[in-house]
């Protein structure tokens, strides 16, 4: 797998920095952004596979910047993070898609961990999508060859043939 891409959307200068170095020493791409708007120019130029996201933003907040993030870039995962958040947030942060969800202040392995976890699901997904594609194109391959010279139209002959 290439080498992981996150971006860190947080208003906290020294949150995104901090957070920026320990991931950028953990081998991983790491683009920082204080603002929504900032973060969206990223995202369209860049393909991010996670985003960092804080919850109390300006102009926006991280909950309805995850929905836009999730509509425009549905294989983005993201991980949010708060230190204001009450359990009403994180409820709505995971039903809007949020792959985890961490309270400041945090320890930086914990967003780590999170990531690896991410990354494996990321990995595991980009499996699934292969093997999907590569079955579409045998099941196309087969019904061409065999089409209509099957005998037999049962259901059970059907079924088969799909």
């Amino acid at each position: 797998m290439k080498q992981l891409s996150i971006l860190v959307l947080d208003d906290e200068p020294r949150m995104r920095d901090e957070i920026e170095e320990f991931l950028t020493g953990q081998n991983y791409s790491v683009h920082k952004s204080g603002t929504p708007t900032e973060a969206f120019g990223i995202l369209d130029r860049h393909d991010i596979d996670i985003l960092v996201l804080d919850v109390k933003l300006p102009e926006m907040d991280g909950l309805e910047v995850l929905q836009r993030v999730r509509k425009s870039h549905p294989g983005m995962e993201v991980i949010m993070i708060s230190g204001h958040g009450d359990m009403n947030t994180v409820i709505e942060a995971m039903r809007y898609g949020a792959f985890d969800y961490f309270r400041k202040p945090f320890r930086l392995p914990e967003i780590n961990h999170a990531i690896e976890r991410t990354k494996r699901f990321i990995m595991l997904n980009k499996k699934l999508k292969s093997t999907e594609h590569k079955f579409e194109i045998l099941s196309k391959e087969i019904r061409q060859s065999f089409g209509h010279e099957l005998i037999g139209q049962s259901g059970a002959m059907k079924n088969v043939v799909e």
